[in-house]
């Protein structure tokens, strides 16, 4: 496959990553949809194959990252609003590591040569996701409305193998923290107001997420990423996406919305072609 990069191999990444950081904040906080389906092609299409052939493993440790920093908050305003379902998260956080655990053994499939399979499996997902926000949309649960109350939390592995473990492969094998998942299975599957749906995957993504980190950290930490090290540039990605979100929330109440979600998806798709197809 041709490398991705759009732009010169010299672009500083010092630049670069706060500021797809910002962004991918900025629309998953307009959009509801996580900052990781920006982040991870917006650093492969930008960047391209800077640090090697298996780069994208690199950008789904800084997408991990950024949504572990962005959620801890975020699941703090949840908690405060009294809007997390904690009996839940005793089958959806467990079942959701070992998801991440075979996550990352499938993603351990697809390096050096073959890593370029993994872009386009990203690309087909980035446009399931898609398919997934306007079918939700469209049903009429999307904004909360007209589904069950919050069911009591009693069936923990249902619950953890619903939501937990799809979450968790999902994270260890695309680094996209698995709230993509994990809200319209509540909604759509379980009939949890997507109220609590949503608090509950934010809190999730802090375990799952970080997790997923760990265990990608140990994956590639033999890889060649090139003369720079690799701990900064997980540092340098999160503070833009904190702040990006938190700007996100902020116009998704002044903005109209609704016509700039499709555009928004429109954005994806594409994109989501472009890596599919290679």
């Amino acid at each position: 496959m041709e490398p991705l990069a759009l732009s010169s191999p010299d672009l500083p990444p010092l630049l670069v990553l706060p500021a797809v950081g910002a962004l991918a904040g900025l629309l998953g906080g307009m959009f509801g949809i996580g900052g990781g389906l920006v982040m991870i092609p917006a650093l492969l299409l930008i960047l391209g194959p800077l640090y090697g052939p298996d780069s994208l493993h690199l950008y789904k440790l800084a997408s991990l990252a950024s949504s572990v920093v962005v959620s801890i908050p975020a699941t703090m305003r949840q908690a405060r609003a009294r809007a997390i379902v904690a009996p839940m998260l005793r089958g959806i956080i467990p079942l959701g590591i070992v998801g991440v655990a075979a996550g990352v053994v499938l993603a351990g499939l697809f390096s050096k040569e073959n890593t370029h399979w993994l872009a386009r499996l990203f690309g087909l997902f980035m446009i399931a996701a898609v398919a997934l926000q306007v079918t939700m949309a469209r049903s009429g649960n999307g904004d909360g409305g007209n589904v069950a109350s919050c069911p009591t939390a009693t069936r923990w592995l249902r619950l953890g193998l619903i939501v937990g473990l799809p979450a968790g492969v999902i994270a260890g094998l695309l680094g996209v923290a698995g709230g993509i998942w994990a809200v319209p299975a509540q909604s759509q599957i379980l009939g949890v107001r997507v109220r609590y749906a949503i608090a509950n995957s934010t809190a999730m993504i802090i375990g799952v997420a970080g997790a997923a980190g760990g265990f990608s950290s140990v994956a590639v930490g033999g890889l060649c990423v090139g003369p720079v090290g690799g701990a900064w540039r997980r540092v340098w990605v999160p503070p833009g996406g904190g702040v990006g979100g938190w700007w996100g929330a902020v116009l998704s109440h002044r903005l109209p919305v609704a016509w700039l979600r499709y555009l928004f998806y429109g954005v994806l798709v594409a994109t989501g072609l472009r890596l599919a197809l290679g």
